[in-house]
């Protein structure tokens, strides 16, 4: 295991009453960042693994959890969860009964998964997703309430830190992570994709974008595309989909006491106690 203090500040017993804690839970391990009640991070770690034996996610994730005294924070918590199994449906044809029979249809679910929905207020639609009988199990180690998200729903509210010149124009936004691709796209002020990959390696994120751009026929030298996660613009994958697409930025954030490597990289992490 492998473990990372980018921020240790002391967390109050005022932060523990009234502050944000965000978990994000990743395929090798995961991260957490305690804000206080203004959303100012005062603790933000990450915790990397080589392997973890099935059954055993609740225990490890919860004995870290409790060295760092965060299983009784009593403020807001949420876990976000990395899944591939996603999809949206209209408002007007969601049944809350006939939820793991529509996602069923988008993805291969497992007999034990619980199926949960979320509904988007901003864009009038369930996204449903679910969560894995580890992740039910964590969850109920903390003492106060604990929400859960999918990534894909802070990529939603991430993207409007883009200008809303580009939501009607189009824009692509991605959050690329070493083992997974979120990729939304925008047009209208509406959002016409919202899907995510399993990466093999980092690099495959440029073949399923420019993939991606191509089955939608958006035009590369118009259509600009936001990235979060961990390609910044000193990343040599940075420059490599830059030979392919003439606009591409990386996502307009802010986050105290980080440089913008550590920004771009936890900005769904931020954006999770944002969401609920």
């Amino acid at each position: 295991m492998q473990s990372d203090s980018i921020i240790s500040n002391t967390i109050s017993q005022d932060i523990r009453l009234k502050g944000h804690q965000s978990i994000r839970l990743t395929a090798d391990g995961f991260s957490v960042l305690v804000s206080d009640a203004s959303y100012r991070p005062v603790h933000l770690s990450q915790h990397s693994f080589d392997s973890l034996p099935s059954g055993k996610l609740s225990s490890e994730y919860g004995r870290i959890l409790k060295e760092s005294d965060l299983l009784t924070f009593e403020g807001e918590t949420v876990l976000i969860v990395d899944g591939l199994a996603l999809t949206t449906v209209p408002k007007a044809f969601f049944s809350e009964e006939q939820s793991k029979a529509l996602l069923d249809k988008a993805a291969q679910l497992k007999d034990d998964d619980q199926v949960v929905h979320r509904y988007i207020k901003s864009r009038n639609f369930f996204l449903l997703f679910t969560v894995s009988e580890e992740i039910e199990a964590l969850k109920k180690l903390f003492s106060g309430e604990v929400k859960v998200l999918h990534a894909a729903e802070c990529l939603l509210s991430l993207a409007d830190q883009v200008q809303s010149s580009d939501h009607q124009r189009g824009v692509v936004v991605a959050d690329v992570q070493p083992h997974t691709l979120d990729i939304l796209f925008l047009q209208e002020d509406r959002v016409r994709l919202l899907n995510r990959y399993a990466l093999k390696n980092t690099s495959d994120f440029v073949y399923h974008t420019l993939n991606t751009m191509n089955q939608l026929g958006l035009d590369r030298e118009s259509i600009p595309i936001y990235l979060s996660g961990i390609i910044h613009e000193e990343h040599e994958l940075f420059g490599l989909l830059g030979k392919y697409l003439r606009k591409v930025h990386t996502t307009p954030y802010y986050l105290e006491n980080l440089n913008k490597t550590q920004m771009l990289r936890f900005m769904i992490l931020s954006e999770g106690s944002k969401c609920v």
